[in-house]
C-alpha cells in the first residue's frame, strides 16, 4: 500500500508540472505577443518644429501591455499617445493592437482629445461585463506650443518648466474599455521654451530598490534636472538607465516614456 500511495503522489505531481508541450505553447504565445507589440510600436519618431520628441521603451520578460505612439496630425500638429493595457501576454498584446488601430483610425477626424478618447472607448467596449481595460494619455500638440490632452485613468505626466518649477498636468477621467457611455473632457496647458514634458507608464515609477522604495516622481524629477541639457533623445535613455540601475536590473513590468522638450 505505501508503494501504491507514493506512486499515486508522484503521478499527481506530474500532472501539476507543465509538460514540454505546454511550455512550448507558452513560448510560442509569448513570441506572438512580442511580435504584435513590436509591430504597433513606432520605429521612427516624427518631429515638430520648435520641439524635440523622443521615445524609449524597455521590455520585461513578459509582454505587459505598454503602448505609445507619436504621429503627425494634418501637418499642423502632433498626436502623442501613451497607454498601459491590462493583463499580460497575448491577451494584452491583442488589446494593444486593437487600441493602436482605433487611435490611428479616429485621430485624423477627432477635433479634440476628448472626442478621440470617447470614440476609442466605444470601439474597445464589448457587450456584457468587461474585464479588459486600458489607461491612456492622449495629447494634441500644436506649433503654438499648446498641448490639449485627456488622461483616461493614466498615471500623471511630469512637466518640468524651464525655470525649474514642477507641474503635473492632471485629469481624472475613467479608463478605456469598461463603460461605453463614459464621457471625456479636454484639458490644456501652454508650454514654454525650456520646458520638458514626460509622458510615462507606471513601469517608470514603480520599480523598487533593495529597501522596497519605489523610483517615484522625485527621482524622476532629479533625472530630468540632471539630464535635460543633453537633449530629449539622450534624456530618455538616461531615465531608463537610472530606473534599471535603481532596481538592480529587476524590472517586473515594461517601462515606457515619451520626452518632449520645447526649444
Amino acid at each position: 500500500m505505501p508503494q501504491e500511495s507514493e506512486a499515486r503522489r508522484r503521478g499527481l505531481l506530474g500532472l501539476k508540472m507543465p509538460s514540454a508541450a505546454r511550455r512550448g505553447a507558452r513560448a510560442a504565445e509569448e513570441q506572438q505577443a512580442r511580435a504584435i507589440q513590436e509591430r504597433v510600436l513606432p520605429r521612427t519618431i516624427p518631429q515638430l518644429d520648435g520641439f524635440q520628441i523622443a521615445c524609449a521603451w524597455r521590455p520585461s520578460a513578459e509582454v505587459s501591455g505598454d503602448y505609445f505612439d507619436v504621429f503627425a496630425l494634418g501637418g499642423e500638429g502632433m498626436a502623442l499617445c501613451i497607454a498601459d493595457v491590462s493583463g499580460k501576454g497575448l491577451g494584452a498584446a491583442t488589446l494593444m493592437s486593437e487600441l493602436h488601430d482605433a487611435v490611428r483610425e479616429f485621430a485624423p477626424g477627432a477635433a479634440s482629445p476628448a472626442e478621440l478618447c470617447t470614440k476609442v472607448n466605444q470601439a474597445l467596449c464589448r457587450p456584457g461585463p468587461q474585464t479588459r481595460y486600458v489607461t491612456m494619455f492622449y495629447g494634441m500638440l500644436d506649433r503654438d506650443k499648446r498641448l490639449r490632452y485627456e488622461s483616461a485613468g493614466h498615471c500623471l505626466p511630469l512637466l518640468v518648466r524651464g525655470d525649474g518649477s514642477v507641474w503635473f498636468p492632471a485629469s481624472f477621467s475613467g479608463v478605456i474599455g469598461i463603460f461605453s457611455h463614459w464621457l471625456y473632457q479636454n484639458q490644456e496647458v501652454q508650454l514654454r521654451p525650456g520646458d520638458c514634458l514626460l509622458l510615462i507608464t507606471d513601469g517608470i515609477l514603480l520599480p523598487e530598490n533593495r529597501r522596497r522604495e519605489e523610483f517615484g516622481y522625485q527621482r524622476l524629477i532629479a533625472a530630468v534636472e540632471s539630464g535635460r541639457a543633453h537633449g530629449a533623445e539622450a534624456l530618455s535613455r538616461e531615465i531608463l538607465a537610472a530606473v534599471t540601475k535603481f532596481c538592480g536590473g529587476k524590472l517586473r513590468d515594461e517601462a515606457s516614456l515619451i520626452v518632449i522638450m520645447v526649444n
